[in-house]
Protein backbone atom coordinates (compact mmCIF):
# COMPACT_ATOMS: atom_id res chain seq x y z
CA UNK A 1 0.00 0.00 0.00
CA UNK A 2 1.69 3.87 -0.77
CA UNK A 3 1.76 5.71 2.09
CA UNK A 4 2.40 9.38 1.41
CA UNK A 5 5.43 11.04 2.70
CA UNK A 6 4.61 13.98 5.31
CA UNK A 7 5.69 17.39 4.29
CA UNK A 8 8.61 17.33 6.28
CA UNK A 9 9.55 14.21 4.98
CA UNK A 10 9.28 14.96 1.44
CA UNK A 11 11.44 18.35 1.78
CA UNK A 12 14.25 16.26 3.14
CA UNK A 13 13.89 13.06 0.59
CA UNK A 14 13.74 16.12 -2.32
CA UNK A 15 16.86 17.95 -1.03
CA UNK A 16 18.91 14.63 -0.77
CA UNK A 17 17.98 13.65 -4.32
CA UNK A 18 18.87 17.08 -5.54
CA UNK A 19 22.09 18.21 -7.04
CA UNK A 20 24.14 20.83 -6.06
CA UNK A 21 26.37 23.52 -7.58
CA UNK A 22 29.29 24.84 -5.61
CA UNK A 23 32.50 27.12 -5.96
CA UNK A 24 35.12 25.65 -3.44
CA UNK A 25 36.25 28.51 -1.35
CA UNK A 26 40.19 27.83 -2.57
CA UNK A 27 38.81 28.62 -5.54
CA UNK A 28 37.03 32.00 -4.57
CA UNK A 29 40.26 32.46 -2.46
CA UNK A 30 41.93 32.57 -5.83
CA UNK A 31 39.21 34.35 -7.81
CA UNK A 32 37.18 36.72 -5.59
CA UNK A 33 34.94 38.01 -8.20
CA UNK A 34 34.27 34.58 -9.66
CA UNK A 35 30.58 33.69 -10.98
CA UNK A 36 28.49 31.03 -12.35
CA UNK A 37 25.44 31.50 -14.05
CA UNK A 38 23.39 28.49 -14.32
CA UNK A 39 20.45 27.15 -16.12
CA UNK A 40 18.83 24.00 -16.63
CA UNK A 41 16.57 22.72 -19.37
CA UNK A 42 14.20 19.72 -20.18
CA UNK A 43 14.87 19.60 -24.35
CA UNK A 44 12.88 16.38 -25.16
CA UNK A 45 13.20 17.30 -29.10
CA UNK A 46 16.51 18.62 -29.74
CA UNK A 47 15.40 19.16 -33.48
CA UNK A 48 13.01 21.85 -31.99
CA UNK A 49 16.48 23.50 -31.66
CA UNK A 50 17.12 23.87 -35.44
CA UNK A 51 15.63 26.78 -36.68
CA UNK A 52 17.13 28.57 -33.64
CA UNK A 53 20.41 27.70 -34.73
CA UNK A 54 20.19 28.64 -38.19
CA UNK A 55 18.97 32.34 -36.94
CA UNK A 56 21.92 32.54 -34.78
CA UNK A 57 24.45 31.32 -37.45
CA UNK A 58 22.88 34.26 -39.50
CA UNK A 59 23.84 36.73 -36.78
CA UNK A 60 28.17 35.39 -36.98
CA UNK A 61 29.41 37.83 -39.06
CA UNK A 62 28.40 40.61 -36.93
CA UNK A 63 30.65 39.26 -34.24
CA UNK A 64 33.37 38.43 -36.69
CA UNK A 65 33.57 42.22 -37.27
CA UNK A 66 33.87 42.81 -34.20
CA UNK A 67 36.37 40.33 -33.66
CA UNK A 68 37.86 41.81 -36.63
CA UNK A 69 38.51 45.35 -34.57
CA UNK A 70 41.35 44.79 -32.61
CA UNK A 71 44.46 43.02 -33.42
CA UNK A 72 45.68 40.64 -31.94
CA UNK A 73 42.42 39.19 -30.52
CA UNK A 74 43.55 38.09 -26.94
CA UNK A 75 43.69 41.76 -26.31
CA UNK A 76 39.79 41.99 -26.78
CA UNK A 77 38.49 42.48 -22.79
CA UNK A 78 36.58 39.05 -23.05
CA UNK A 79 39.42 37.03 -24.35
CA UNK A 80 42.04 38.58 -21.89
CA UNK A 81 40.59 38.46 -18.91
CA UNK A 82 40.57 34.43 -19.13
CA UNK A 83 44.29 34.32 -20.55
CA UNK A 84 44.79 36.45 -16.97
CA UNK A 85 42.87 33.29 -15.01
CA UNK A 86 44.65 30.61 -17.27
CA UNK A 87 48.10 31.84 -16.32
CA UNK A 88 47.11 31.54 -12.89
CA UNK A 89 46.55 28.06 -13.24
CA UNK A 90 50.04 27.65 -13.92
CA UNK A 91 49.22 26.23 -17.73
CA UNK A 92 50.10 28.38 -20.78
CA UNK A 93 47.01 30.85 -22.40
CA UNK A 94 48.96 30.19 -25.68
CA UNK A 95 48.81 26.60 -25.66
CA UNK A 96 45.14 26.01 -24.03
CA UNK A 97 42.75 28.78 -24.75
CA UNK A 98 39.80 29.11 -23.18
CA UNK A 99 36.49 27.93 -25.47
CA UNK A 100 35.21 31.42 -25.95
CA UNK A 101 38.74 32.42 -26.86
CA UNK A 102 39.11 29.22 -29.18
CA UNK A 103 35.68 29.62 -30.62
CA UNK A 104 36.54 33.29 -31.38
CA UNK A 105 39.62 32.22 -33.20
CA UNK A 106 37.72 29.59 -35.02
CA UNK A 107 34.97 32.15 -36.65
CA UNK A 108 37.40 35.15 -37.05
CA UNK A 109 38.86 32.74 -39.36
CA UNK A 110 35.94 31.47 -41.11
CA UNK A 111 35.55 28.08 -39.90
CA UNK A 112 32.30 26.62 -39.56
CA UNK A 113 31.75 25.82 -35.80
CA UNK A 114 28.38 23.25 -35.91
CA UNK A 115 28.50 20.10 -34.64
CA UNK A 116 25.57 18.78 -35.84
CA UNK A 117 24.30 18.63 -32.50
CA UNK A 118 21.38 21.06 -31.92
CA UNK A 119 22.33 21.22 -27.93
CA UNK A 120 25.95 22.35 -28.37
CA UNK A 121 25.54 24.33 -31.47
CA UNK A 122 22.94 26.60 -29.65
CA UNK A 123 25.56 26.73 -26.90
CA UNK A 124 28.47 27.29 -28.91
CA UNK A 125 26.50 29.94 -31.38
CA UNK A 126 25.34 32.02 -27.82
CA UNK A 127 28.55 32.02 -26.43
CA UNK A 128 30.27 33.95 -29.54
CA UNK A 129 27.74 36.14 -29.98
CA UNK A 130 27.62 37.41 -25.83
CA UNK A 131 31.14 36.54 -25.85
CA UNK A 132 31.40 34.41 -22.38
CA UNK A 133 32.70 31.25 -22.25
CA UNK A 134 29.67 28.63 -22.06
CA UNK A 135 29.30 24.29 -21.24
CA UNK A 136 26.78 21.89 -20.58
CA UNK A 137 26.30 18.70 -18.65
CA UNK A 138 23.75 15.95 -18.94
CA UNK A 139 22.32 15.87 -15.68
CA UNK A 140 21.08 12.58 -16.55
CA UNK A 141 24.58 11.40 -16.77
CA UNK A 142 25.93 12.95 -13.21
CA UNK A 143 26.24 11.20 -10.61
CA UNK A 144 26.57 12.33 -6.62
CA UNK A 145 24.86 14.58 -5.19
CA UNK A 146 27.25 17.57 -5.62
CA UNK A 147 29.08 19.23 -8.79
CA UNK A 148 31.32 21.14 -7.81
CA UNK A 149 34.20 24.28 -9.46
CA UNK A 150 37.28 23.47 -7.54
CA UNK A 151 41.06 22.79 -7.98
CA UNK A 152 41.98 19.38 -8.79
CA UNK A 153 44.05 16.82 -7.27
CA UNK A 154 46.46 15.31 -9.54
CA UNK A 155 46.65 12.13 -7.05
CA UNK A 156 43.11 11.01 -7.54
CA UNK A 157 41.71 12.55 -9.96
CA UNK A 158 40.34 11.08 -13.12
CA UNK A 159 40.05 12.87 -16.33
CA UNK A 160 38.77 11.28 -19.83
CA UNK A 161 38.48 14.13 -22.27
CA UNK A 162 35.99 14.06 -24.87
CA UNK A 163 37.97 14.11 -28.22
CA UNK A 164 41.12 14.05 -26.82
CA UNK A 165 43.60 11.84 -24.79
CA UNK A 166 44.19 11.99 -20.66
CA UNK A 167 47.99 12.88 -21.10
CA UNK A 168 47.45 16.25 -22.95
CA UNK A 169 45.41 17.73 -20.43
CA UNK A 170 48.14 17.60 -17.21
CA UNK A 171 46.61 18.11 -13.67
CA UNK A 172 48.11 20.01 -11.11
CA UNK A 173 47.31 21.47 -7.58
CA UNK A 174 46.60 24.91 -9.33
CA UNK A 175 43.96 23.96 -11.86
CA UNK A 176 40.47 24.46 -11.47
CA UNK A 177 38.17 21.99 -12.52
CA UNK A 178 34.45 20.84 -12.46
CA UNK A 179 34.31 17.76 -10.84
CA UNK A 180 31.82 15.27 -9.18
CA UNK A 181 33.30 13.38 -6.46
CA UNK A 182 36.92 12.52 -8.10
CA UNK A 183 35.92 12.89 -11.64
CA UNK A 184 36.84 15.66 -13.54
CA UNK A 185 33.99 16.95 -15.98
CA UNK A 186 35.78 19.81 -17.36
CA UNK A 187 39.38 20.93 -17.03
CA UNK A 188 40.70 24.01 -16.77
CA UNK A 189 37.62 26.04 -15.92
CA UNK A 190 36.13 25.69 -19.63
CA UNK A 191 38.78 24.21 -21.69
CA UNK A 192 38.39 20.52 -21.94
CA UNK A 193 34.54 18.31 -21.42
CA UNK A 194 34.51 14.66 -19.86
CA UNK A 195 33.32 11.99 -21.58
CA UNK A 196 31.23 10.79 -18.69
CA UNK A 197 29.24 14.14 -18.61
CA UNK A 198 29.19 15.97 -22.23
CA UNK A 199 25.72 16.15 -24.13
CA UNK A 200 25.16 13.81 -26.57
CA UNK A 201 22.31 12.74 -28.73
CA UNK A 202 20.18 11.48 -26.19
CA UNK A 203 20.38 14.16 -23.52
CA UNK A 204 17.61 15.60 -22.90
CA UNK A 205 17.61 16.80 -19.19
CA UNK A 206 20.58 19.81 -20.12
CA UNK A 207 22.41 22.17 -17.28
CA UNK A 208 24.18 25.08 -19.19
CA UNK A 209 26.67 27.33 -17.29
CA UNK A 210 28.64 30.61 -18.24
CA UNK A 211 31.68 31.88 -15.86
CA UNK A 212 33.08 35.01 -15.53
CA UNK A 213 36.12 35.87 -13.26
CA UNK A 214 35.98 39.60 -13.19
CA UNK A 215 33.39 42.67 -11.91
CA UNK A 216 33.74 43.86 -15.94
CA UNK A 217 32.34 40.59 -16.97
CA UNK A 218 30.11 39.41 -14.90
CA UNK A 219 26.98 40.50 -16.39
CA UNK A 220 27.72 38.48 -19.63
CA UNK A 221 27.12 35.53 -18.79
CA UNK A 222 23.87 35.95 -17.07
CA UNK A 223 22.85 38.02 -20.10
CA UNK A 224 23.47 34.93 -22.39
CA UNK A 225 21.57 32.75 -20.19
CA UNK A 226 18.42 35.08 -19.96
CA UNK A 227 18.69 35.40 -23.99
CA UNK A 228 18.80 31.15 -24.39
CA UNK A 229 16.10 30.55 -21.74
CA UNK A 230 13.92 33.39 -23.52
CA UNK A 231 14.55 31.82 -26.96
CA UNK A 232 13.86 28.38 -25.64
CA UNK A 233 10.91 29.38 -24.25
CA UNK A 234 9.23 30.27 -27.36
CA UNK A 235 9.92 26.74 -28.27
CA UNK A 236 7.93 26.05 -25.69
CA UNK A 237 10.90 23.82 -24.03
CA UNK A 238 10.61 24.50 -20.16
CA UNK A 239 13.71 25.95 -18.37
CA UNK A 240 14.98 27.23 -14.85
CA UNK A 241 15.42 30.89 -13.99
CA UNK A 242 18.76 31.59 -14.28
CA UNK A 243 20.80 31.38 -11.06
CA UNK A 244 24.06 33.02 -10.18
CA UNK A 245 26.80 30.77 -8.03
CA UNK A 246 29.52 33.27 -6.11
CA UNK A 247 31.26 34.62 -3.13
CA UNK A 248 28.13 35.67 -1.94
CA UNK A 249 25.64 32.28 -2.61
CA UNK A 250 28.55 29.60 -3.60
CA UNK A 251 26.17 27.23 -3.82
CA UNK A 252 22.72 26.41 -5.05
CA UNK A 253 20.48 23.77 -5.72
CA UNK A 254 19.95 22.81 -9.57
Amino acid sequence: MFVPLIPSLLRKYCALNQLTLRIDPKVLGKYPNLSIACLTAQIDDPSSLNNLVEDLTRQVPTIVEHLNSVEPITQLPEIAVWRDAYAGMGIKPSKFHSSIEALSRRVKKGDDILTGLSVVDLYNLTSVLHGTPMGAYDLKKLEGPELTLRLANPVTDRFEPLGGRPESYPLNEDLVVYAAGDDILCWGFNTRDAVISCVDEASRSIVFLSEATSEAAAQRPKAALNALAAQMAELGITTSDVQIVDSSNPDIGL
